[in-house]
């Protein structure tokens, strides 16, 4: 039986990372958290909300750590691949790299980053679209997560003005410390961040990059509220997935909370296959890439999970007759197809 996709959260990877950085056994956290061993293999898989907020409470119990959201928080790992932090990381500053943050998170997910920005201050509380309470350890090491991440993209101590959580951890002075002010009781989790810091310029602003994601995100971002064909769904998914490699169709069923020869159904009931998706997806985005970005061919690779740049090379000779390069070159003033 598939999960709600609308009602669950990706585990994976991500977790496997967390869970060694702060020295715990995978597989006891599992077992005490009444999770299958095999939960973390391979790119992970979909979970309702109930057996989501079990990790957490499993996590908590084996560390036993009041600290551990600080710790967690502050995780940040080169082995993963996020677009939603691909494309904060690229922004000129915190207001736009949150208010990014937030529209992903309310596509995705069953989490969301809400902004509120005004001329004195900008506050962002972080929520469960389907339910009022939040573990401890996930919502405060959200916002643990974002001061240390304005930290790192501006190299400024940004502290906090306010700091809201639903209830206090046992030793709040590690947090008052981190975050630069008291922590107080509240309906949610919300940090506030002083206008001045928000408005901070990212060292790490990438506007060409940014360039070069933003319509396809944007476009789904538009097309999440309807009913979409199976195609429209598995190209959403491609997005978040060729980056990190993952090109099967196993990727894309697990990703939609489907059965492989489900999902081979559906496609064909539309009157396409898998490779058709696949290739048509990965062209698309080839030519959004090279005509809107100065990425190398190199890169695009990268970003459309091909092994090595040949790759790429050979399939955009199929596609467009001409290597990468040369279409760059002759269509440079010309709009991608």
């Amino acid at each position: 039986m598939s999960v709600d996709s609308t009602k669950a959260v990706h585990v994976g990877a991500a977790w496997r990372v967390v869970l060694r950085d702060l020295g715990l056994d995978e597989r006891v956290v599992l077992r005490r958290a009444g999770q299958p061993a095999t939960l973390f293999e391979g790119d992970g898989t979909r979970i309702t909300l109930d057996a989501y907020y079990a990790l957490h409470e499993a996590v908590e119990a084996e560390t036993g750590d009041p600290a551990l959201p600080l710790k967690a928080g502050q995780i940040v790992s080169v082995e993963l691949f996020d677009p939603a932090l691909f494309a904060a990381i690229c922004s000129p500053d915190m207001n736009t790299a949150v208010s990014r943050l937030g529209q992903f998170k309310r596509l995705v997910g069953a989490f969301t980053l809400d902004v509120d920005i005004d001329s004195s201050e900008t506050r962002i509380t972080f929520r469960c679209k389907h339910r009022p309470d939040l573990p401890l350890s996930r919502g405060l090491s959200e916002l643990v997560f974002l001061v240390a991440f304005a930290r790192r993209a501006t190299r400024h101590t940004v502290r906090a003005r306010r700091v809201t959580v639903q209830r206090l951890p046992s030793d709040t002075a590690p947090y008052e410390d981190f975050f630069g002010c008291p922590l107080s009781v509240g309906d949610g989790f919300t940090v506030a961040l002083s206008a001045r810091d928000a408005s901070r310029p990212f060292l790490t602003e990438n506007a060409g990059m940014w360039q070069a994601f933003e319509p396809d995100l944007r476009r789904r971002m538009a097309e999440a509220g309807g009913r979409r064909s199976t195609r429209e769904q598995v190209e959403a998914a491609l997005m978040e997935l060729l980056p990190s490699g993952r090109t099967q169709m196993k990727d894309a069923a697990r990703e939609l909370g489907l059965g492989t020869r489900t999902l081979q159904r559906r496609l064909s009931e539309e009157q396409t296959t898998w490779l058709e998706v696949l290739n048509g997806t990965r062209e698309r985005l080839a030519r959004h890439y090279l005509h809107s970005s100065q990425m190398s061919p190199a890169e695009v690779s990268f970003l459309l999970g091909f092994e090595d740049p040949n790759s790429l090379f050979r399939a955009f000779q199929r596609w467009t007759g001409t290597t990468p390069e040369s279409w760059r070159a002759a269509g440079a003033a010309a709009p991608p197809q």
